[in-house]
């Protein structure tokens, strides 16, 4: 690993960081779910998918992790890593069907889904009943419009800032 892909790692964490502790500072817009959030650390993570290889971006995660539960503790860790962790892996997974078969945009929404499936699994076992998972439909309904909305901004962010665009033209080749 060079110094700059070091400096694009670490200000990318830092940025991620930065985006979760402001958003958790957002009171709710959801009543029926308290605590959801459009998840703005994520639109980050989606443009490192796409930018950096998968044992960069799995560092980046768990740094992110790590660095948020200085500042929001470990119960809010909990749901969020299982969440990022469940999400990141179904990104992966769905990345690796190629551009033919599914775009950015499409990516970020399955992670959606996943970040929500995670942290209700382990509400689940936290509580010791199933029954939080009847908000499952509520919550992939939101998560799925949260993973469009960021998937969107991440293109255009892809798209627009130029050192980016290079990066994700260089991961690209790896991606067909």
């Amino acid at each position: 690993m060079n110094v700059k892909e070091n400096i694009y790692i670490a200000l990318l964490t830092a940025v991620a960081v930065v985006m979760g502790i402001f958003e958790s500072w957002i009171p709710s817009f959801f009543a029926f779910a308290p605590g959801a959030k459009i998840g703005l650390a994520n639109l980050v993570m989606v443009i490192a998918i796409f930018t950096l290889d998968w044992r960069k971006v799995w560092t980046m995660q768990v740094l992110r992790l790590l660095i948020t539960a200085l500042f929001t503790g470990v119960s809010v860790v909990i749901y969020s890593a299982a969440g990022a962790i469940l999400s990141l892996l179904a990104m992966y997974l769905m990345k690796q069907l190629g551009p033919k078969w599914v775009s950015l945009i499409g990516i970020s929404v399955v992670g959606g889904f996943f970040h929500n499936l995670g942290q209700l699994l382990v509400a689940s076992l936290i509580t010791g009943t199933s029954s939080v998972m009847l908000y499952l439909p509520w919550l992939s309904f939101f998560g799925m419009l949260a993973g469009f909305a960021i998937g969107v901004g991440g293109n255009q962010i892809i798209q627009r800032v130029a050192p980016i665009q290079l990066l994700f033209i260089k991961e690209s080749k790896k991606w067909t």
